[in-house]
């Protein structure tokens, strides 16, 4: 075990931590202790057989300038972003843990004062706080992160992955601030996590990858017995969905504060099947239209980002067990030429109810096509979130076209719900359809 002792200068710990970390690595491995205190660091290293602690008393805070992250420098970029504040690439054995904070300095990286569409106006180059890349035996346990400037926890190709007991704790203005990432990796568990994020919860992805050696599905995913709040998906498979995804399971999760519950958004391509998310609460509300979804409780759409693209195939989903309540609808939409296939509700009890943006019972499909900008203008529209229209609509949200229903299927072959109950409120709101089930065909 290393303790590192403090600077005798300052509270800049970025040399003496990283050279602590290679030195134990070079020694075998082992554990690298931080000192009590609050210490600020540039991007570090992590070496295989490194287990990086952070005790109770001990604050790790990221620099605020992107400059100190070169050495942190990744391949998979994300959200302008080719950065990390604790990175690995190819290694094994790794942790992070203890009952300590790790600080993502959120605030020092908004480029203006005031919120836009009620969020911070953040910078393009922020790093995330954890980027592993091909790495193998990950354990990430008992930590306390907050205030991320970006991504919380990304995950990249790697594989046999435990994350248990974490709290993430971010700036529900901050964008993009998801909570954990899982990205092409593979027999991943996770469980007793409390994470409140403005972005994702929990997202399983397929980034599209620089490097052909990161390139690979993401399966064989468990998360279990978590609480989150989220002001997005709470729980979502894609956007980006470049390779496939299957084998996920999210169960016994209780989503409060929450803009969508749990979703499955395609639209890269790749192949979605097997995934199931059972035995949850929710309780889902509307938010201003600069966060995607209407207070949907489970939401499964599939079409192409780009125009002419080749749609993902979506099937085989399960959604069982979910109580709570909700101020949208339950959503499935599915491509014409690839229908969502073999699709499973059962179990289900909501109550919907309307909210402070009742007048806005959007069918919300984004992202869209027109969303892929670099925009940044209150008028116009914000990058990869969304486009006015010249009537002042916005791409991809629309009206439900017979009003507000509880469950909205279109083009989804052998849907099949059972024993679904969603009390609506008597007598309905005005726009709400008289129809529970609005679908096609």
């Amino acid at each position: 075990m290393t303790e590192i002792h403090a600077p005798q200068e300052g509270n800049v710990i970025t040399e003496i931590l990283q050279a602590a970390i290679d030195s134990t690595a070079a020694a075998g491995g082992g554990r690298v202790t931080l000192p009590r205190g609050r210490w600020v660091s540039g991007a570090i290293v992590m070496r295989s057989g490194i287990e990086l602690h952070v005790p109770l008393g001990a604050t790790l805070a990221c620099s605020g300038d992107y400059d100190d992250f070169e050495a942190g420098t990744v391949s998979v970029v994300a959200e302008d972003s080719d950065r990390g504040f604790i990175v690995a690439r190819d290694a094994e054995n790794i942790a992070i843990t203890g009952k300590g904070v790790i600080h993502g300095s959120g605030p020092d990286w908004c480029s203006r004062e005031g919120l836009f569409d009620g969020v911070k106006w953040a910078n393009y180059n922020r790093p995330r706080m954890v980027v592993f890349e091909a790495c193998r035996n990950v354990d990430i346990r008992d930590v306390t992160f907050t205030e991320a400037p970006m991504w919380t926890i990304h995950l990249v190709a790697c594989e046999h992955i435990r994350v248990s007991d974490l709290t993430i704790l971010n700036d529900m203005a901050m964008p993009n601030t998801d909570g954990v990432n899982f990205d092409s990796c593979r027999d991943a568990f996770m469980s007793g996590c409390k994470i409140v994020a403005a972005d994702d919860s929990v997202c399983v992805k397929t980034c599209a990858k620089l490097d052909p050696a990161l390139e690979g599905p993401a399966e064989r995913i468990h998360v279990t017995n978590c609480h989150f709040t989220s002001r997005s998906c709470s729980v979502k498979i894609g956007t980006e969905t470049h390779q496939d995804v299957r084998d996920v399971l999210f169960s016994g999760i209780t989503i409060t504060g929450t803009n969508r519950a749990f979703g499955i958004m395609a639209r890269d391509g790749g192949t979605i099947e097997r995934i199931r998310f059972s035995n949850s609460t929710v309780d889902c509300a509307q938010t201003p239209h600069a966060y995607w979804g209407s207070g949907e409780p489970i939401t499964i759409n599939s079409h192409a980002r780009v125009r002419g693209a080749q749609p993902s195939i979506v099937r085989d989903i399960a959604v069982t067990g979910i109580t709570g309540r909700c101020e949208g609808a339950i959503v499935v939409h599915g491509d014409p030429e690839r229908p969502i296939e073999n699709l499973l509700i059962s179990a289900v009890n909501l109550r919907q109810e309307p909210g402070e943006y009742a007048h806005e019972m959007f069918l919300d499909l984004r992202p869209v096509p027109e969303d892929v900008n670099d925009l940044d203008d209150p008028e116009l529209g914000r990058r990869n979130c969304f486009v006015r229209r010249p009537d002042g609509g916005i791409y991809g949200v629309d009206p439900y076209p017979n009003g507000l229903p509880g469950i909205y299927l279109r083009h989804a072959r052998e849907a099949r719900l059972e024993q679904v109950h969603i009390d609506r409120p008597s007598p309905l709101p005005e726009g709400w359809s008289p129809d529970l089930i609005d679908r096609d065909g």
